[in-house]
């Protein structure tokens, strides 16, 4: 690491990067705050660590040749939204530096904190131009600056995170935190005497016949908890000055945000004091040109600085190969969610879990369509029947299984030589009702002799009838099959062909299938489905959406543990959506695609199902009370460690694509389509 932008005293300003934690889960959490502790125990000298809010500019993307393609049009698509969205949303972002010493920067970097260090980098200006002081701000640039002070530290539990009650105000601001360790022998001798000093008052109080000031006693029961933390050497002791400078356009902005500020400290029983006259040395220490606070300072041991976490906004601009997936509700960054990215996730697997009316099936479109964006074909298994118009907008098939469909799935052309004797007789029980012992093993006979008598022909399951009547048990068999061999069932299950091929997507609906046909239909899709992914070469994906409506469907449930267990060795992942927890914690299969999902998006929960997840994905209360209120489109994604809620938003095509009663094709260059 190259050596930090330094000072005429060797300060070094370091641009520093760390997960935000409160998308983490609780463990996590702990680990991290354990980890700056450490890496605060370590310092011998003065320390700064600046949080720098600046708002975002519009995006600006170059112009492109014009190429007209379903992947192209969703692709413009998306950087339209991205543009104009950026134009109407505001949107900061955070940055965090720390300023050390050269000599604490070697050894401060070589604790676990050292991957947080990036590298030497100077802080944006909040303001450029010379200053003109007032007593309650500064004009600098065309701009009014203000600065406040943390008079007083919160007087309710907090852990790290909770920084975020004032850095997640909407404005342009820098918030320095200056702190200082304290030797042992010192702290111990300025809380002695701190001691004796409220001890006298309290003295004085009860001569006067004055009653306890609480305030004191307060004070002197932050004395003794400091001087028990140096008696159990539980931690260091240290002198904190916290300065926020907020900047705005106008006077009145400005006076807005600073009460905006101080109300969010009043909430945690903290105080925000205004820097009364001496705006210009509060600049100055919020612009890292001062190293001595001038200021409030605080007495705070190691884990309450701990708890002062400035990491809480880890944006990032636009991933490629990622699928573009909404917004994040706390800090509005865009969210992207690459389910290939091998070196973050064992596997390219996602479960969605929601209540009716969550947008469930409109979270499966938009996946559906940003997998076309990205040029990976998908295949869609659509009990509801919901996704044809996008699928065909983009340039896909519908097979509504109910209809005649032009695709024939052949059990006898998808299974493999030696698995197909085993998959007809799978078929046949689901068809017929459960054959006998006897039974099967006329059925086997059946298709071996007919596949080895057809060679390199094509054979269906009515070419294996003359075989079947040439036993009694056989003759069974056909009596109760014949039906399902002619006319509408008949084009079906004893229709040649191997499936339809996938050149973008293709879903298959199951909705105006009679309930008996079910099981055997989704035996055949499965067939084709397996046979799909393992064959055809590059990414591919495949959506099981309402698994819940299949979830008594035992050929169904077999191919979602197989896919789940082994779909990424074929460069495929799987997105399972489905209604309740149970589907996934609560069955053997379920429980294996929950465990091989390397992500999940979970929405809105009734409180029992909620207490579920919560048990199962290691939430903690908030994040579980979440799920009990989140609205339409909420969802709390769930990836590694994080635990991070966003809202689903979709570009106006894609929108249009999976909202309106008709199908709509992609418009011409240069038309919107919406």
């Amino acid at each position: 690491m190259s050596a930090g932008s330094e000072s005429q005293h060797r300060r070094v300003i370091w641009h520093t990067e760390a997960p935000d934690v409160l998308d983490l889960i609780a463990p996590e959490r702990q680990k991290l705050a354990g980890e700056l502790a450490t890496w605060l125990e370590l310092l011998h000298e003065p320390a700064s660590v600046l949080i720098c809010s600046r708002l975002e500019p519009p995006v600006v993307h170059r112009s492109e040749p014009v190429v007209t393609s379903p992947s192209a049009d969703l692709e413009r698509s998306l950087i339209e939204h991205l543009t104009v969205d950026s134009r109407e949303r505001q949107r900061f972002r955070r940055q965090v530096f720390v300023t050390l010493s050269a000599e604490s920067s070697e050894s401060g970097l070589s604790t676990t904190a050292a991957g947080w260090f990036t590298g030497a980098s100077s802080p944006p200006a909040l303001a450029e131009g010379p200053w003109r002081e007032h007593p309650n701000d500064l004009q600098a640039g065309g701009r009014f600056l203000t600065s406040l002070w943390l008079e007083r530290l919160p007087g309710v539990e907090v852990a790290p995170g909770w920084l975020w009650s004032l850095i997640g105000i909407p404005a342009e601001f820098d918030l320095v935190l200056n702190f200082r360790p304290r030797s042992a022998a010192h702290s111990d001798r300025s809380l002695r005497r701190r001691m004796l000093g409220l001890r006298a008052q309290e003295l004085a109080a009860d001569q006067r016949g004055e009653g306890g000031d609480p305030r004191v006693q307060a004070a002197m029961d932050s004395a003794v908890r400091l001087r028990q933390v140096l008696a159990r050497s539980e931690g260091r002791l240290f002198d904190l000055a916290l300065t926020m400078t907020l900047a705005a356009d106008t006077p009145a902005e400005l006076r807005r945000l600073a009460a905006v500020a101080r109300s969010r400290g009043m909430a945690l029983r903290a105080a925000l004091a205004p820097a009364w006259c001496t705006q210009g040395p509060a600049r100055l220490q919020t612009a890292l040109l001062s190293e001595q606070p001038v200021g409030p300072r605080r007495i705070v041991h190691t884990a309450e600085l701990a708890t002062f976490w400035p990491w809480l906004d880890d944006w990032s601009g636009k991933i490629e190969g990622a699928a573009h997936l909404g917004r994040h509700l706390r800090t509005g960054a865009p969210v992207w969610l690459n389910l290939r990215d091998a070196t973050a996730l064992p596997n390219a697997n996602l479960g969605v879990v929601a209540a009716s009316g969550s947008g469930k099936s409109y979270l499966g479109g938009l996946i559906g369509l940003e997998a076309v964006r990205l040029g990976v074909r998908t295949v869609v298994l659509d009990p509801e029947n919901e996704h044809r118009r996008w699928c065909e907008a983009v340039g896909g098939r519908y097979l509504s299984l109910g209809e005649s469909v032009a695709s024939g799935f052949n059990l006898l052309e998808m299974a493999e030589p030696g698995e197909a004797p085993s998959a007809v007789v799978e078929l046949l029980s689901l068809l017929c009702g459960q054959l006998s012992p006897s039974e099967s093993g006329q059925v086997a006979d059946a298709v071996r002799g007919t596949l080895t008598e057809a060679g390199v022909g094509t054979a269906v399951l009515s070419d294996c009838l003359p075989r079947l009547r040439q036993t009694e048990a056989g003759e069974a068999v056909a009596h109760r099959l014949l039906p399902w061999l002619e006319g509408t069932p008949g084009a079906l299950f004893n229709c040649p062909g191997r499936g339809p091929t996938v050149t973008t997507a293709v879903a298959v609906g199951l909705r105006e299938l009679p309930a008996g046909w079910v099981p055997a239909a989704t035996l055949l899709v499965s067939h084709w489905l397996w046979s799909w992914i393992r064959s055809s070469q590059g990414p591919k994906q495949a959506i099981v959406d309402e698994a819940g409506l299949l979830a008594d469907n035992a050929p169904l449930q077999r191919l979602m543990a197989h896919l789940a267990r082994r779909i990424r060795k074929y460069q495929g992942s799987l997105v399972l959506l489905t209604q309740s927890a149970g589907d996934l914690l609560g069955s053997a299969p379920g429980e294996v695609m929950a465990v091989n999902s390397a992500a999940m998006l979970l929405g809105s929960q009734h409180p029992a199902a909620a207490v579920r997840l919560q048990q199962g994905f290691l939430l903690d209360d908030s994040q579980r009370q979440w799920l009990e209120r989140a609205g339409r489109g909420q969802f709390l994604l769930l990836y590694g460690p994080r635990r991070s809620p966003i809202q689903i938003e979709a570009p106006a095509r894609y929108h249009a694509l999976l909202t309106v009663e008709e199908p709509l094709g992609f418009g011409r260059p240069g038309e919107s389509g919406s």
